[in-house]
């Protein structure tokens, strides 16, 4: 089902809505609402939007819609500027592209600024990836902490919900990309990613994990090339 099958009850004070629903459930359902509609495209590039519509359009108040614009800005995706309002980025293809190229960029050659660490990898954390590319970010952002690089880490996993959500079949369509080609062969890099992590075969691990990353970088010229002039 898509969000707009499911209103978001509308908060009016506290902590909690009238529903005893927590903001911050609101806040995140928010965040990733609009994330959906501005990588599928329905808000334009460059687009200026009104808080006060966007929270009548989402059915909430301002405040989770303000808040939900707080990391949607950090990924790059909106700008709030005061006078304005809300204004779509010029996001683009190749910033997706150059995430996942500047994690693999630090994976062969990991900047560490701390000891590394031994925790051990837990599969719980791509049990609910929506596609290779969230797992791509929880594996990467795991062998950056293992390499004592938290702080690249930080920045990796901070892009999962982004990359996550962009490689999704109905949204890589939006963007003239078919998710569909070589699945079976990124499912596969990424069951033996995480068999490595398993029995701590780090070296083993980051090249499966590059090698995903280069998949999904490739990905989108494979469509175009495929597609008749």
């Amino acid at each position: 089902m898509g969000y707009d099958e499911h209103p978001v009850a509308r908060v009016q004070s506290g902590s909690l809505d009238p529903l005893g629903v927590p903001r911050s459930l609101l806040r995140d359902a928010v965040f990733l609402r609009l994330m959906d509609r501005i990588l599928r495209g329905e808000y334009r590039r460059g687009q200026r939007l009104r808080l006060d519509n966007l929270a009548d359009d989402m059915h909430v108040s301002r405040t989770p819609v303000r808040e939900a614009l707080v990391p949607l800005e950090a990924l790059r995706l909106v700008s709030v500027q005061r006078y304005v309002g809300v204004v779509i980025a010029q996001w683009s293809l190749d910033q997706m592209k150059e995430r996942i190229r500047v994690t693999c960029t630090m994976l062969a050659e990991p900047p560490s600024v701390a000891d590394a660490t031994t925790e051990r990898f837990d599969p719980f954390w791509i049990r609910d990836c929506m596609t290779e590319a969230g797992s791509f970010v929880e594996l990467a952002a795991w062998l950056l902490r293992r390499a004592g690089s938290s702080v690249s880490a930080d920045w990796v996993a901070a892009q999962r919900p982004v990359l996550d959500m962009f490689y999704t079949d109905d949204v890589a369509l939006a963007n003239g990309i078919d998710a569909v080609v070589d699945r079976r062969h990124r499912q596969g890099l990424v069951d033996a990613a995480r068999a490595a992590a398993g029995r701590e075969d780090l070296d083993e691990c980051t090249r499966l994990v590059c090698e995903l990353g280069g998949c999904l970088i490739t990905l989108p010229d494979r469509f175009r090339a495929a597609v008749p002039a």
